[in-house]
Order: C-alpha cells, then structure tokens, then sequence
C-alpha cells in the first residue's frame, strides 16, 4: 500500500512539479489572482505590494546564503567528515541509511534547525557513496523530511517568541512559558514519535523496486583536487601566511571568545549566532586559511537557487501582508471552529498560509493575533494554539521548496526528484498533529 501510493506521487510530481524556480512564480502568480479575488486591493494596489515586498526577505537570504557556504565548510573539515563517516559505518542496508538518515537530520533539527538541513544533507551524500543499491532521491527526502519537527525543538520560532519578554503577542495573552509550548508533554510526544519513530520507519517502506533505484554515479560529488602544499623552505612569504595554521587559529579564537561572552550574557541562538558559530568551527578545523578560502568558494556555488528564489517569496509574503489575503484565511477557519477544534482548524489553516508565506517568524507576525485573540474568545488553550500554527508551519514545508533548496542544493537535486516521497509524509505527520491537538488532554 505505502509503496503503490509512493509510485503514484513520485510519478504525479515527476511529471507536473516544475523546477523550483518555476513553482515560486506559479505561486506568486496565483497570490496575485487570490488577493484580486478576496481583498479589495485591486489590480495596481496587489502589483505595489509584490513589487514593495520582493526586497523584504533580503536580510534572511544573505544569513541563508551565509549558513549555506558556512555549513558547507565546516562539513568539509576532517573532523566532521570523520565523526559523519563514524555514523555512517553503523549503516550496511539501504533501509537503515534511509531509517538513519531521516533519525539524524531530525536529532538535528530539534537542536537547532539549520543543522538539520546542513548535516542531513552531508548524511545523505557520505551514506548514497557508501551504500550499495541504495535510492539515491528517496534517502535526499529522508534528509529532508527531518525538518518536519523543528518549530518542536530548542530552536522553534514561535515558541521562543511568546515566551519573550517585551513580545507583541504578552499584551494580549500574557508570557507563555517553554514549559506550556516546547516541552509540554503533547509536543514531547509529536516530536519523539513524528520525528525519530514514524517518519524515519515510513522512509525505508517507501523503497521502489530495483529497476526504478537510481543510485549515485561513482564520480558524483568528486573532491577537488587541490595542489600539492610545497615544502615550506620553498615557500614565498605570502604562501607561508596562507599555509599556515597561525591565522586561522588567531581568528577562531578571537571569535570564539567573543561566542562565550556572548553567551554567558544571555544572548539567544539565532541565525546570526549560528551562522558565527558554524563560521568559527571552519575555521578552527581547517589546517590553513587557504583551504578554508577553497571550501567557502565551493560551498557558493550551491547558493544560486536561494538567490534567485528567494525575492520572489518575498513579494508572496508582501502580497499577503499588504492586501489582508493572510488574514481573510486565518478568518475562514476562525468562523467554523469551537474551543475544542480551534487548534486543528489553526494547524490546517497555517499549512494553507506556509505554502504562501514560508517564512515561520513572518508568518506569525500575520496570523498569529489572528488566532490568540480567537482562542481568547472561544476559550481555546492559547499555548496548544499558538503550537498549532507552529505546527502547521512545520507540516506544508514537505511539499512547499523554499527551505529544501538549501539541502537540494548540496546534493545536487531538484525538488520534483524528493516531493513526491514528502507527500506521504504530509499525510501521515497531519494525520499525528491534527489527532493530538485534538485528543490530548487538557
């Protein structure tokens, strides 16, 4: 059952999902007819917003970028590559890579969500060079498909933020402590058994048969070779500096006290104190400033999707934002919920909004007041509320490109060769949040 309807939407996506490229101008297109359709904004007022709003994610595509060539340094040095390759020896069957490649890239993403992506991805590539008969896409989705459970862990956006003092949803519901949100016992539960039991089993039953395994070319992902490092007694001056450790460990450990200061003062893990902290540990764990250079410089080459896709999501969200399309949705669902339902018609609703505004933090600047002075007023737990948009924020990334890109990238993939895999995903992970928001008691 779970392998025919597995053929089913590989073959659908294969044959109807575009590049990712083109999914976003298809959707910033049918935002445009939405907003035409449902708000008053009318032809020219939708048009400035698109065009008003396509710069807004820019500072969010440089930290993307940045984690990308970052990321993908740090992986590079010897110590992580070991320490991957000592996973990656446990792994013997293509059912166990596909089974530890989702676990992994899920114990990541609870971490920290960029980590997820990044580590998943190197996992897949080390685990689809190693393992004989191995699906190469399918274990690309299992990557992914980790990053269904991040807004569950230590670095999900919604819950850190109602938790924050000085935040603009305290006025309306008061703090809303982690211990309500992020280790409530239902969100435990989702992410134990969402992220480390059911999605990575359901990966290895997703396996098509040996004649459809497309396995990884043995050239694929080629190290670059780099020249001979001279004797150091031949070496110009300039060539010492650049081939010596020195440097990068001045560097590392300037900024690595800089980190602990920074830390111990109470500063958050953000996306800038990430992307530093991956930048530091590169640096640390490469034997010379030049090879460093050589790693950022290859790990750039994988960043042109996120650039060219990225202010086009941007223009989505402003058509979203500016013309109240987000709010007339979130609306709908308020209209036919109760207290007992408002949190599973908060979770189906955020999924419709992510698909058009994936940005978790920009999504709950719109729908978030929405939905707290809804439960307010229904009576609804506003901690499992404010979840539940965080949930359905996590849920419609398995179909929706934009946070794959990253990961596509590394592994030299296109969204059409995973999403047919993550649409099982969609189902059965929905089927888990909607039946806890709904069932667990209060």
């Amino acid at each position: 059952m779970i392998k025919k309807s597995t053929k089913f939407f590989v073959r659908l996506c294969d044959k109807y999902l575009p590049d990712a490229y083109l999914f976003a101008i298809v959707l910033t297109a049918a935002t445009f007819i939405l907003c035409l359709i449902f708000t008053n904004a009318g032809p020219m007022g939708t048009l400035m917003a698109m065009g008003d709003g396509i710069w807004n994610l820019l500072s969010f595509t440089c930290q993307m970028v940045t984690i990308m060539v970052f990321g993908y340094a740090f992986a590079k040095t010897a110590a992580v590559e070991k320490a991957l390759k000592w996973i990656c020896d446990k792994v013997h069957t293509p059912a166990q890579a596909y089974f530890v490649t989702s676990f992994m890239a899920a114990v990541f993403s609870l971490l920290c969500w960029v980590s997820g992506l990044i580590c998943g991805a190197f996992i897949a590539k080390e685990l689809g060079k190693r393992v004989k008969g191995i699906h190469f896409p399918l274990l690309v989705a299992a990557a992914y498909s980790g990053f269904l459970v991040f807004q569950l862990g230590f670095t999900g956006s919604v819950s850190l933020l109602v938790a924050t003092p000085g935040n603009w949803a305290e006025p309306m519901v008061g703090l809303i402590p982690i211990s309500e949100t992020m280790f409530a016992p239902w969100n435990i539960f989702l992410a134990v058994v969402i992220g480390l039991i059911v999605i990575p089993y359901l990966m290895t039953r997703m396996a098509p048969d040996k004649d459809e395994i497309v396995e990884l070319e043995p050239n694929a992902f080629a190290e670059p070779v780099f020249e001979s490092q001279k004797d150091k007694k031949s070496m110009n001056p300039n060539e010492r500096m650049e081939n010596s450790y020195f440097f990068n460990l001045l560097l590392g450990s300037g900024l690595s006290i800089y980190l602990i200061i920074y830390f111990v003062k109470g500063g958050e893990l953000t996306i800038n104190s990430t992307n530093l902290i991956f930048m530091v540990l590169g640096i640390l764990l490469t034997p010379t400033p030049i090879e460093y250079v050589k790693r950022c410089i290859e790990g750039a080459a994988t960043t042109g999707g996120v650039i060219m896709q990225f202010p086009l999501y941007a223009s989505i969200q402003g058509m979203m934002l500016s013309t109240g399309l987000a709010s007339v949705i979130a609306g709908w669902f308020v209209a036919i919920s109760t207290a007992v339902t408002f949190p599973v018609w908060s979770f189906i609703s955020a999924g419709i909004i992510n698909m058009f505004i994936p940005s978790g933090g920009g999504q709950w600047a719109v729908q978030g007041p929405i939905m707290l002075e809804a439960a307010k007023e229904l009576g609804a737990d506003v901690a499992r509320t404010a979840m539940a948009v965080a949930y359905g924020d996590n849920w419609t990334n398995m179909i929706q490109p934009f946070w794959a890109l990253p990961l596509l990238a590394i592994c030299n993939m296109k969204a059409k060769d995973i999403m047919g895999y993550l649409v099982l995903v969609l189902f059965v992970s929905g089927i888990l949040f909607g039946g806890v928001l709904l069932l667990w008691p209060y």
